[in-house]
Parts: C-alpha cells; sequence; structure tokens
C-alpha cells in the first residue's frame, strides 16, 4: 500500500512538473536548435594531428580537439571538439552529440556537425534529428531547473571516424547584473591530444584570476579594447578521481575568474536579490500571529516554533528557474504554496524571526566544500545552499531550514559542520567561521541469548541514536516507513543469518526534547552455530559490522586526501549470554591518530560475553602523508581486530540431545534409594500398648499442611529435574570451553542428586505421615536437615561458577530451608499431636490392649 501512495505522489509531482515545464517554456520561448555559421569573433586555433598514446584511450576514443572560447561582452560561449573512434566501444560510447542549455536565458547555435571518414568530410548537421528533452538532472533531489538537453544520435559511426561539432551558447542569466564569473578546468576525464581554450574580455573589465594546480601557460593580447588570454595545452591525460577523496579536493587544472573583488561585493548582490520581506499580509502574517499568541512575550519559544513550521510544514522542492536559480521566492508565497527550496526556506524563516524583533539573517554555504570554501575566489557560484543565523536573547543559533524532523527544544539545535559561510548582513566583508554543533553518537547493542546448541538463538538490537544522529534516523523512519524498514533490516541481518526470523515489531521510543531515540528489533536465529566436522565442535563468528563498514576501502594507488564521514561517532557492543560462563582472558586494543581514534575491548562476566568497539573520525579527511599509516590500521582491523570465534563443545547426534551418563547415574540413584526406603519402612519397631477403649488419632491440625507440602514438595522438584535440563547433553556441553566449566558440571550433578534425594525423601515422609508411623518424627526432621545441608552445599558450589543469577536462586532456597527447619523440627520434637498421632510400629500389627480390670495388658492375637 505504501509502495502505491509512493507511486502515486510521484505521478502527481512529476505531472506538477510537467505542468510547470510547460508553463514556463510558453514564457521563455520553445527551446529549439537553430544553425548559424562559426561567430567571427573567434580566435584562430592552429591544427595539432598527434594522437594521444593507445595506452592512455579509454572507452574506445579521444578527443582530437578540445577547444572552447569565451566571448564575456558578447555573453557568448563557442565550443569546437572533435572526437576519435578507435574501437567497437568508442561507437557505442561516442557516436552521440548532447548539449545542455537553458532556454529562459541561453539561445543555442549550432555550425556544423561533420563525421570525417578517410579524410572526406559528410555533413550531419539536420536540426530536425535533434531531440530536445528536459534535462532534470535534479528531479530526484526535487529541484526543477528548466533546462534542456539538444541530442542527436549519429547513425552509420564506423571504427575510424572523427566526429566533429562546433555550437555557440549566446547569453548569461540577468540575476547576476552583467559581473562575469566562471570556472575554467583544462582536463577532462578522456584524453585530450589538443585543449585550447581563449577569454574574451573588455579591456576595461576588472577580472581576477586564481590558478588551481599547474595549468597551462597564459598567452595575453589586447585588440580594439579587448584582452584575449589564451591557455593551449597539448597530450591531455584523463583525469583520476578517487571515490574516497574529499568534495573539496580538487587535482585537475583550472582556473577560477571573478568579477568581485571581494566577498563584500557577493554579499551587496545577494541582498539586493533576496530582501528579507516586510509589512508581511496573508497567511504567513496570519501564522506569525498565532504563534505570538502561543508563544507569548519568549523569543526562545517563537523562535522555536518558527522554525519548526518551516522545517515541517513546508516541503523541500526548488523551481530554480532563470534568475530563481539564487533568487528565493517571495516568503507569503512561499508559505502559502508550502514548498520550497534552500533559499526560500531560510529566507522565509528569516521574516518569520524578523517579525519578532529576532536579529537574523541568510547564510550562505556550500555542502561540499564546507570551510574549504576560503580557497575559492569570491564569486557567486561558490555556494550549493542557504541556511540562517539568528541572535536569540544574546546567543548566535545556527539553523538549516531545509532538515525536517529536528529534536532539541529551545534554541538546543543541531546544525551540520558547514565550516564557513557568508552571512547577508550589510557591511560583512569576509566569510564567518561557523561554530561547530555538538554531535550526537550512536549505540549499538547486540544481545545474543544462546540457550543451547540446537534451540534458537533469540537476537535483540538495541540501537540509541543522539543530536544529529537521532534527526538522521528520524527522518529517515519517517520517509521510508515501518514496514520497509523491517523488510530492510531482515535482509541486512540475513546476508550473515540465512535462516533469521523477525520475532516482534521494531519499537521506536523518541524523546524529541533531549533528541534521543531508541530502537529495539527482535529476532531468532536459527543454526546460529557452524559445525566443524573434523572435531563435531560447534562454533559461531563475530564481526563488528556497524564499524566495518566505516572503513574505507582503499587500494594501493590513492595518491588523494581521503574523505572521512565526519563527525562520527559510534559505540557498538556485542553481547553473548551463553549458560557456563565464559573462559576468556580479557583484551584491549586501542588506535589514536590525529584524525580518528578505535578502542575494542573484550571482557566476560558470569554468563555474558562483551566485545565492544568504538569507532569516532576526528577530522573530515586522512591527509595523503599519512596514507600509509591509514591503509595499515585498516588492515590489521579488518584481519582480526574486529572479529571474534568461539566454539561450544563436541555436540550430540542429531536427534539425541539426552545426558545418559546422567541419567544412568539417576536411575541408579532412584533404584537404590527406593531398596534402601523399603528396607528402613520393613525395620521393625518395638510394639506399642494401647488403653483399653482407645482409637489412633486422625492426621490433623498443622500436620495437613506437612502432607501438602510433602505432595507439592514431590510434584515441584520432579518439575525442576523435567525442565532444569540436568540431562541436557548440550547444556553439559556448554561448559566444555567454559573458564568455570567443572564447577559448572560439579554443581550440575550435585543438583540432580540432591534433587532426586530430596524428591524420594519427601514420598518417604509422605508415605510415613499417611500410615502414622512411629519412626515418622525422626525421618521428618532428618528431611529438613538434609534440606539445610543440601541447600548450604549448592549454595558453596554456586559461588565457584560465578554466576549472579545461579547464586541468588541457591541462597534463596538456603535461606528458606533455614526458616522452615527453624519452624517445623521443634514442632516435631514438642507436638503432643506429633507425639500421640505417630505410634504405628511395624509390623503395623505389634501392640496390644491393656484391660479394663487386669494388671497385664491383653496380647492381641
Amino acid at each position: 500500500m505504501q509502495n502505491c501512495f509512493k507511486l502515486y505522489l510521484n505521478l502527481i509531482t512529476g505531472a506538477l512538473l510537467l505542468l510547470i515545464n510547460k508553463q514556463c517554456v510558453m514564457a521563455a520561448g520553445t527551446p529549439v536548435v537553430h544553425v548559424t555559421p562559426k561567430p567571427g569573433w573567434l580566435s584562430v586555433c592552429k591544427p595539432y594531428n598527434q594522437r594521444p598514446s593507445a595506452r592512455t584511450i579509454e572507452k574506445g576514443y579521444f578527443f582530437a580537439l578540445f577547444e572552447q572560447q569565451v566571448h564575456v561582452e558578447l555573453q557568448a560561449n563557442y565550443h569546437h571538439v572533435i572526437k576519435e573512434i578507435v574501437s567497437e566501444t568508442g561507437i557505442q560510447n561516442a557516436s552521440q552529440v548532447n548539449v545542455s542549455f537553458d532556454p529562459s536565458f541561453q539561445r543555442l547555435d549550432f555550425h556544423n556537425i561533420i563525421v570525417w571518414r578517410n579524410n572526406k568530410p559528410i555533413n550531419r548537421l539536420n536540426v530536425s534529428a535533434f531531440k530536445v528533452i528536459a534535462d532534470e538532472q535534479d528531479l530526484s533531489n526535487f529541484i526543477y531547473q528548466g533546462s534542456y538537453s539538444a541530442l542527436l544520435i549519429l547513425d552509420d559511426i564506423r571504427k575510424g571516424d572523427r566526429i566533429e561539432y562546433s555550437y555557440t551558447l549566446t547569453g548569461r542569466n540577468s540575476i547576476f547584473n552583467g559581473r562575469f564569473c566562471d570556472d575554467i578546468a583544462f582536463q577532462w576525464y578522456q584524453p585530450i591530444a589538443h585543449q585550447y581554450t581563449v577569454l574574451i574580455a573588455s579591456a576595461q573589465r576588472k577580472l581576477n584570476f586564481k590558478a588551481i594546480n599547474a595549468i597551462p601557460k597564459v598567452a595575453i593580447s589586447q585588440t580594439a579594447g579587448l584582452k584575449r588570454y589564451e591557455y593551449e595545452g597539448f597530450q591531455v591525460p584523463p583525469a583520476r578521481d578517487d571515490e574516497n577523496q574529499p568534495a573539496w579536493y580538487e587535482s585537475r587544472p583550472r582556473v577560477q575568474i571573478s568579477e568581485f573583488n571581494g566577498w563584500a561585493g557577493v554579499v551587496n548582490w545577494a541582498l539586493s536579490i533576496n530582501p528579507a520581506a516586510i509589512n508581511i499580509k496573508g497567511e504567513l502574517a496570519q501564522r506569525i500571529a498565532e504563534i505570538k499568541a502561543k508563544t507569548g512575550n519568549d523569543q526562545v519559544k517563537y523562535f522555536r516554533e518558527a522554525v519548526k513550521t518551516v522545517q515541517n510544514e513546508v516541503r523541500y522542492m526548488g523551481i530554480e528557474m532563470g534568475q530563481y536559480s539564487h533568487k528565493a521566492n517571495n516568503p507569503e508565497k512561499v508559505f502559502k504554496q508550502r514548498y520550497g527550496d534552500c533559499k526560500d526556506k531560510s529566507l522565509l524563516l528569516v521574516s518569520m524571526l524578523k517579525a519578532d524583533g529576532i536579529d537574523a539573517a541568510m547564510v550562505l554555504v556550500n555542502s561540499s566544500v564546507r570551510a574549504h570554501i576560503e580557497d575559492y575566489l569570491p564569486t557567486y557560484y561558490a555556494f550549493d545552499h542557504a541556511v540562517v543565523t539568528a541572535n536569540v536573547k544574546g546567543k548566535q543559533v545556527w539553523v538549516d531550514a531545509t532538515i525536517d524532523y529536528q529534536g532539541g527544544s529551545g534554541t538546543d539545535i543541531y546544525f551540520p559542520n558547514y565550516g564557513k559561510g557568508l552571512v547577508l548582513r550589510a557591511g560583512d566583508t569576509s566569510l564567518t567561521t561557523i561554530p561547530q554543533s555538538k554531535t550526537g553518537k550512536v549505540i549499538f547493542n547486540d544481545i545474543y541469548k544462546v540457550k543451547n546448541d540446537h534451540a534458537p538463538v533469540m537476537f535483540t538490537v538495541k540501537t540509541t541514536y543522539t543530536l544529529n544522529e537521532a534527526d538522521d534516523i528520524r527522518s529517515r523512519l519517517a520517509s521510508t516507513g515501518m514496514a520497509e524498514t523491517e523488510k530492510n533490516y531482515l535482509d541486512y541481518y540475513a546476508k550473515t543469518y540465512t535462516k533469521i526470523e523477525q520475532k516482534d515489531s521494531i519499537t521506536v521510543d523518541d524523546d524529541l526534547d533531549k533528541n534521543v531515540l531508541t530502537t529495539t528489533e527482535t529476532y531468532t536465529i536459527k543454526d546460529f552455530f557452524r559445525v566443524d566436522t573434523e572435531t563435531n565442535k560447534k562454533s559461531a563468528d563475530l564481526y563488528a559490522n556497524y564499524i566495518s563498514q566505516q572503513l574505507p576501502s582503499l587500494n594501493g594507488r590513492i595518491k588523494t586526501p581521503v574523505s572521512l564521514s565526519y563527525p562520527l561517532d559510534y559505540d557498538y557492543t556485542i553481547s553473548v549470554i551463553l549458560k557456563g560462563g565464559w573462559d576468556i582472558t580479557d583484551k584491549t586494543n586501542a588506535i589514536t591518530r590525529d584524525y580518528y581514534k578505535f578502542s575494542s575491548d573484550y571482557t566476560s562476566s558470569g554468563d555474558t560475553l562483551q566485545l565492544n568497539y568504538k569507532l569516532a573520525y576526528l577530522k573530515d579527511n586522512v591527509p595523503v602523508d599519512k596514507l600509509d599509516e591509514f591503509k595499515e590500521d585498516i588492515k590489521k582491523l579488518n584481519s582480526d581486530g574486529l572479529s571474534y570465534s568461539f566454539s561450544y563443545g563436541a555436540i550430540s547426534e542429531p536427534g539425541s540431545n539426552i545426558n545418559n551418563p546422567m541419567v544412568i547415574f539417576a536411575g541408579f540413584l532412584v533404584v537404590g534409594l527406593i531398596f534402601l526406603g523399603v528396607w528402613f519402612y520393613q525395620r521393625e519397631t518395638p510394639a506399642i500398648v494401647v488403653s483399653y477403649g482407645s482409637t489412633f488419632m486422625p492426621i490433623g491440625g498443622w500436620l495437613i499442611l506437612i502432607a501438602i507440602g510433602l505432595g507439592a514438595t514431590v510434584l515441584s522438584v520432579a518439575r525442576n529435574l523435567y525442565t532444569g535440563n540436568f540431562f541436557d547433553m548440550a547444556t553439559w556441553n556448554s561448559f566444555a570451553t567454559s573458564k568455570y566449566g567443572f564447577n559448572h558440571k560439579l554443581l550440575l550433578v550435585v543438583g540432580a542428586g540432591g534433587n532426586i534425594i530430596l524428591m524420594m525423601l519427601a514420598v518417604f515422609c509422605l508415605i510415613l505421615l499417611l500410615n502414622k508411623r512411629d519412626i515418622f518424627p525422626k525421618v521428618i526432621t532428618g528431611y529438613f536437615l538434609y534440606v539445610l545441608g543440601f541447600g548450604a552445599v549448592f549454595y558453596i558450589i554456586s559461588l565457584t561458577v560465578h554466576d549472579e543469577k545461579v547464586v541468588s536462586q541457591s541462597l534463596y532456597f538456603l535461606i528458606r530451608a533455614c526458616l522452615v527447619s527453624a519452624i517445623w523440627i521443634p514442632y516435631f520434637k514438642r507436638s503432643t499431636r506429633v507425639e500421640d498421632t505417630f505410634i504405628v510400629p511395624y509390623p503395623p500389627y505389634n501392640y496390644s490392649y491393656e484391660g479394663p480390670d487386669s494388671k497385664y495388658p491383653a496380647t492381641k492375637d
């Protein structure tokens, strides 16, 4: 049902965007491809016919020429490309022409498309063959930019062909007010035999340049009031990015160009297009009034309510066409339509805060390069995100209005580590260092409860998330839904345990004010142990997957810094509860570097083994000069630092889990006790003389409780023997590798034997009681003394197994035995009813009556 809803929502969203697209195209003009001659302002690019080394060619083709000429004054970008196909793979990868443009401010003119075959040109420029399609690469991120792709799929392309085409894009976004900024790269991801770049600008236009890495030498000339900056390179190898390198790291040669002399100019430009709303009306004014009425004069409460309104009620979706690529929509409009992008939501929040007298401002940040934005020239393209800063009762608070489901209270709110930002406040002339928020952590607790080697293992996963980690999981749970989340979690564990089943639904405990969220998962795992066919032993492997997944996979050729998931703080504990305790030596390991720290701690207590792992990243990257050290650390951790294995002992044959020696021992003990009981019962006792006319006293009074207690003891002990795993071979084997294995086995034998004797004694006493035997008071006294002694012995042995649960149970048994003995032993010594009731001898006819007038008793024949 949920998937159907998602599909429905996507269809509605898609239809809405198509409608918006249609309306915008009607406003901006239908995107079309024009055909015109090459512009006359171009510099001459000299021919170059050297091919790159065959070893450097990838995907079956290379760029014989990659030419770009930019005329700042004419707002024109000319491109001239020649691709040479060297294999059948190149036919697949390079047989199309694809140019992206924004028709709201750009015009696309193609000048030629030629396929050179055997040094003869074949004209392939056919406007009707172009497919102009919407090019919304960020649509999955709910960003609509209004760009299009002019796509031409070339037919009849063969190995050895050279595909040449040239085009010009004319027009700049009017939002920049004629100021020019650009970032030109001189290397791409395919080999370039000849690279030629020209920038043409008025000599009166002051441009600032910043070279990144080793760029081609620039040749500067001036003609007719125009300056030309020419960059030319030959045999440019393909760029090599590593998947682990930080977003801010750039290995390619490039040049930044900006007309801004400093960040103050960018601040003034951004403020001019994004002023905070004043004299707010409509629905937004009504909501502001409602919040003020709710929070009174408490600015902290007002601040939080405004943040919640923007974060949770205004969904993230951006219509970033034309000038709205950098200009925010009117806050009243954004609130009414209940959607907007980062700058829309930020300006809305700023306007709401200012409406209550809170000093607030938009802040431009770069979510990828973060603090490294300081390495950029001041430009309008330096940023990709907008946030908010506000002074609330003297406390400077930073808010990302695009984050939803944030916990915390008042001004206690997590803000991502964006490093530096440009505060849009009049008079600001530089980037501001953003103080880092207190970061959260994730505490994982995996608990395996092992009953024996064949019963399913109870697996409980309790995970606690704090601060930003709580924000993230709260958002993911809301987005994914519980049913899908449970399926994903189960699929994750099934990769390790193929026979795992979910026992209960996931429970979520969310404390929004403290911003702490805890999830609890419960599963059962069958075939938890694997069997060694040679030793007939079972064993299990444990691995710190959560830690391992955060360690990057590094190859030996990496030569860039390595990105880390900073901030990250994981505390992961694996607990295995196994009857019999653990025979292990405590072990610790710790690694502390400038950029991360790791520790592991293996301990045991009673029946519980605990494996604790901690990993925290202290910086966002590992520098190049520390890579060898980091690689070695990861190698050691992956080899033996994150894993643990344990054996369970020899196992019984399938279908047979009976501890035969213990059964035989119990059988002999029962038979022996029966014979002993019969012999003791049939021992002749002295005859008694009964007064004439008297009868035997019936059982009554407190003796009724004794009879009930003896019967209950028989049933209770029998049940304990049946359910207590005294005769279970798996339980016996579980002590094979235990640190206190011998003590556990001794306790098992004493427990089984002692309980059997207790049960047989209780049966014997009950028989004596019902038959009112004369020996009952002495036997029951011995019974109580036995219980007392058995309890003491069992308690002493239990202390040696170091199991708090067993010790507490045995102590309870001993205390109860002491109390019972203290009450009933004196009773049987002093009670007249006991003395008058239990007088029957053995044999039972060995008594006589005293005659009424005779000095001598009458003997019963």
